[in-house]
């Protein structure tokens, strides 16, 4: 069965963290979990090995730093949680490291983090300690909506999952995943695959018969992976760019979550594997990439 006992949640005291704390808390409700919320401090490099930042150590008072970070720390869980299962964790040096490190030490089952990248140019920007994690972290992780102007989908109100897959065969173990979780949580899972080539420059128009033979191949390729795994979901197979042709697919099935393999993150071959942070940017509701 999945679960998550433990919910490893960052946080900056952002905007953006404030907004999907909620998500945070419906998802610990709905698994019963523990958050733990995690505080990292900036320190100059000097205090984690870097000796061309010692002349800055001198004016600055990490301890003072640290009880401003706790007592803040402490501010924002009770202002945004209500749930007694919270504990709280300060940590100092580099964010996408401590968080990483952080999660394996603690056990945690999931991660749960905005994207930041808010702003006139978010759609060019995936926030760096947001991509660390995603690629380093060994347990899934879970990113809120990348737009502004969107909700967060929190989990007391999910009805559909959406699974973004290639037409490798290691995706079986993406789709089993979320075959599973859609059943025990009563989802309705829709599949989603980008065809490899189909797009601006050859088009049905142009080609019709290498178009038409590339939906077959993908066709039969994610069958193979169905029947591997031992599902028949409905299929949506598109041509064009992944991030959008993703984001669509969620807005047309109006989804509340997209589930993304590792793989996608660390293998370079296949569309979706160069595109995952696109997927993230782009994503109308939440990502959980596992």
């Amino acid at each position: 069965m999945i679960g998550f006992q433990r919910i490893l949640f960052p946080t900056d005291f952002s905007e953006q963290s404030a907004a999907i704390a909620p998500a945070v808390e419906a998802m610990a409700k709905r698994f019963r979990s523990e958050i733990i919320a995690l505080h990292v401090i900036d320190l100059p490099l000097a205090w984690y090995g870097a000796s061309e930042a010692a002349a800055w150590s001198a004016l600055i008072n990490a301890e003072r730093l640290r009880a401003e970070g706790a007592a803040a720390l402490a501010r924002f869980v009770s202002q945004h949680f209500s749930v007694a299962n919270v504990s709280q964790c300060l940590e100092q040096g580099d964010a996408a490291r401590q968080i990483v490190d952080l999660a394996g030490e603690r056990n945690a089952d999931l991660i749960m983090m905005p994207t930041r990248g808010y702003g006139p140019f978010r759609a060019l920007l995936l926030g760096s300690v947001t991509a660390k994690v995603l690629h380093d972290a060994k347990c899934p992780v879970w990113t809120g909506v990348h737009s502004s102007d969107l909700t967060a989908h929190p989990a007391d109100r999910w009805r559909r999952v959406v699974c973004a897959l290639d037409a490798n065969r290691q995706d079986a173990d993406v789709l089993r995943w979320a075959s599973e979780f859609a059943g025990e949580q009563a989802l309705e899972l829709r599949l989603v695959h980008v065809v490899q080539g189909a797009d601006q420059t050859l088009t049905h128009e142009s080609d019709p018969g290498m178009y038409e033979f590339l939906f077959d191949t993908a066709r039969e390729q994610i069958s193979k992976i169905q029947a591997e795994v031992g599902t028949a979901f409905d299929v949506c197979l598109k041509g064009g760019r992944v991030g959008r042709i993703v984001r669509e697919a969620a807005l047309g099935f109006q989804a509340d979550l997209i589930v993304i393999g590792r793989g996608v993150i660390h293998e370079r071959l296949g569309q979706l594997r160069s595109s995952a942070y696109s997927i993230v940017r782009e994503a109308p509701c939440p990502v959980i990439r596992v």
